[in-house]
């Protein structure tokens, strides 16, 4: 039995390996909103820590030291902000690319079946004509061998 072969596969491979590289790229973008978002989260946690700290406390240097930390935290909380806002349209964008090569793909995979199945009906048809020719060749060599002896 001949062995099935897509005739399209090289370019399969290919969709599949863009898939991977888009898919890559679109973790890249998500490891940085992640960074981005774990920045926030400190400059949170400094403020938190930081307000404790200085409620505290009675010295007027600490309490105005304090809120030039705060001031700090406000830019670099800004800074963040700006740079996930960025991230955010850019991971979209890679999103947007990973479902086109995913329907591409699709596409294919469903094209590939579908040439599998047809591969597979017309093997089961030529098993069943190969099977039918034996028995009918054994029912006629059965026959002709009655025939002689009777």
């Amino acid at each position: 039995m001949k062995k099935f072969v897509f005739s399209m596969q090289k370019i399969l491979d290919l969709r599949n390996f863009e898939l991977d590289q888009a898919e890559a790229e679109l973790g890249k973008v998500n490891a940085e909103i992640a960074r981005v978002n774990n920045g926030l989260k400190e400059i949170a946690y400094e403020h938190v820590k930081y307000s404790h700290y200085a409620d505290e406390s009675r010295d007027f240097s600490i309490h105005s030291q304090t809120q030039a930390y705060f001031v700090l935290l406000e830019q670099k909380k800004e800074a963040y902000l700006a740079e996930l806002a960025q991230l955010e349209a850019i991971a979209e964008e890679k999103r947007a690319i990973v479902r086109e090569c995913m329907q591409k793909v699709k596409v294919l995979d469903k094209l590939k079946e579908k040439k599998l199945q047809a591969w597979k009906d017309e093997n089961q048809k030529k098993e069943e004509m190969s099977t039918d020719d034996v028995v009918t060749a054994q029912s006629y060599r059965k026959a002709q061998s009655e025939q002689a002896v009777g």
